[in-house]
């Protein structure tokens, strides 16, 4: 017998949520892993934010954008592999409580229950992830868990000029969750100081924060185009303010962000909200609202660096190693990052009646682009128009154990390109992808 929780994902009401820490989630690993030749089955887990505004681009159908329990907040993630909670602020008026691990990935057990993710790997993690993989998580955070996150963030505007004093991010901005937007586009992403910005410049335009109509962080700011389906690489310390595009994001796992902006399109923010996300570790709470303090803390070189977006941005280049006949591979997201291998992303683009046998050197999250087919056993295909709380089979995981059993075959059964997009964590390759690529 599994324990059942009491609580239930915000999303899904009508599924039971499994208690894996009661033991048996060993057993249940064991029966995941044998439905779909070690692929797992991922939900989509939905989150909003506050001081948001929807760009409706992450397909469900118009009315579930707005849930009615969330006390007006509307869906703008999509996180599809995090195996810790997140925290938005957002209210569930159904609980009275913030949504029951808000943003945390859950798996599809072959009963149709759900089963945490980090449960799962908590149980094996050398299964789910790999020796490699596992000694790397646990170095990092002292426990076995899955070292990476997944997301789509879909925003009607830009959202506030902020920084990470400790998460770097990287970005995929492409046409398949942009559908119509035309390569002239203009929509933008601020980034950093402009060179000519001096400490008191900054540090007047900080001061402003709350006090008259807008502080005016962003006009010193220079601002990228961003390309479609080209990667690009933040490194953490420095301004950004993401395009209003939707945007699949990795990061290392956790959320924590200083929000430098004080007036969007959205609404206001106060000063507490700023500081709200912030670590004691990186910026202690009796330092909050000291701008003095922000401005010595702040690294103005890798904030002025005339050569940003040159270091940092990642032109599409051919994946040798997985592409072949009726098979296009593209790496989106590739070599090293503030020192060494972060993260890389992929994309695998198999055409009608095509197959390919895809065994990558570390287990890897996947989502779907378009189109239908299957990876391994598990079925999968692209969706439009999804209801809150249907199922929908898009996202998986594809094992360490799958790995041992010589890999997957992909194929597309359907009429249109079967598009599958893969993050790998960080150390997945013994050779960095796209080592020896000049931007």
């Amino acid at each position: 017998m599994v324990s059942i929780l009491a609580d239930k994902l915000h999303e899904y009401p009508q599924q039971d949520v499994i208690d894996g820490t009661a033991g048996g989630a060993d057993s249940i690993l064991d029966d995941c892993l044998n439905e779909n030749d070690g692929v797992l089955q991922l939900l989509h887990r939905y989150a909003g934010r506050t001081f948001c505004t929807p760009g409706k681009r992450l397909r469900l159908d118009a009315k579930s954008y707005y849930p009615d329990y969330m006390n007006g907040t509307g869906l703008d993630e999509l996180w599809m592999c995090c195996t810790v909670p997140i925290v938005t602020g957002v209210i569930d008026t159904r609980t009275n409580k913030a949504p029951f691990r808000e943003g945390e990935s859950h798996v599809l057990t072959p009963n149709g229950q759900f089963i945490s993710l980090q449960d799962l790997i908590a149980a094996n993690p050398e299964a789910v992830m790999g020796e490699k993989v596992t000694a790397f998580a646990k170095s990092l955070y002292g426990t076995p868990t899955w070292p990476i996150v997944s997301k789509k963030f879909d925003n009607l505007n830009p959202i506030p000029h902020h920084l990470h004093w400790s998460k770097w991010e990287v970005y995929d901005i492409n046409s398949f969750d942009n559908p119509g937007v035309c390569p002239s586009h203009y929509h933008t992403t601020a980034m950093g100081l402009y060179p000519f910005v001096t400490k008191d410049d900054f540090l007047a335009c900080m001061k402003r924060f709350g006090q008259d109509e807008y502080n005016g962080v962003r006009h010193l700011s220079p601002h990228v185009m961003m390309q479609l389906d080209n990667g690009f690489v933040m490194p953490n310390g420095v301004l950004h303010s993401p395009t209003d595009l939707c945007t699949h994001e990795l990061h290392v796992t956790m959320d924590e962000h200083f929000l430098a902006e004080d007036l969007t399109l959205d609404g206001r923010i106060g000063a507490a909200d700023a500081f709200y996300a912030c670590r004691e570790e990186d910026y202690p709470k009796d330092r909050h609202e000291d701008w003095e303090y922000l401005v010595e803390k702040f690294d103005f070189a890798a904030n002025q660096d005339p050569d940003f977006v040159q270091k940092n941005r990642r032109p599409a280049i051919t994946a040798e190693e997985f592409a072949g006949d009726g098979v296009d591979a593209k790496w989106i997201v590739y070599g090293d990052f503030l020192g060494d291998q972060k993260c890389s992303i992929l994309r695998l683009t198999v055409q009608p009646g095509g197959k390919t046998h895809f065994c990558p050197e570390s287990p890897a999250l996947f989502h779907t682009n378009g189109g239908s087919g299957r990876v391994g056993k598990l079925k999968v295909q692209y969706h439009q128009d999804m209801i809150l709380g249907e199922i929908y089979p898009e996202i998986g995981f594809i094992t360490q154990a799958a790995l041992a059993s010589g890999g997957v075959e992909i194929e597309n059964t359907g009429s249109e390109p079967l598009v599958l997009t893969f993050d790998f964590p960080q150390n997945a390759h013994s050779r960095t992808p796209g080592a020896g690529v000049t931007n």
